[in-house]
């Protein structure tokens, strides 16, 4: 249950803060920055969902390279 939390809360805070930043704080940026902000943002939430489900499995014994418990 806390890892499908973390999967819908996780990205959402990230993506908000980025929208966030891009809205008020990014005052001196074009059009074509703030959208690579976004983009980029949008990475690290891919790089984070994998890591966050890599070591569930991990974790659960469901990586190839480990032998079962």
């Amino acid at each position: 249950m806390r890892m499908s939390v973390l999967s819908v809360l996780m990205p959402a805070a990230i993506l908000v803060a980025a929208l966030v930043y891009v809205a008020f704080y990014a005052g001196g940026y074009d059009v074509f920055q703030k959208i690579v902000i976004v983009v980029i943002a949008f990475i690290v939430v891919g790089v984070a969902e994998a890591l966050l489900w890599m070591a569930w499995a991990g974790s659960k014994g469901m990586m190839a390279w480990q032998q079962p418990k």
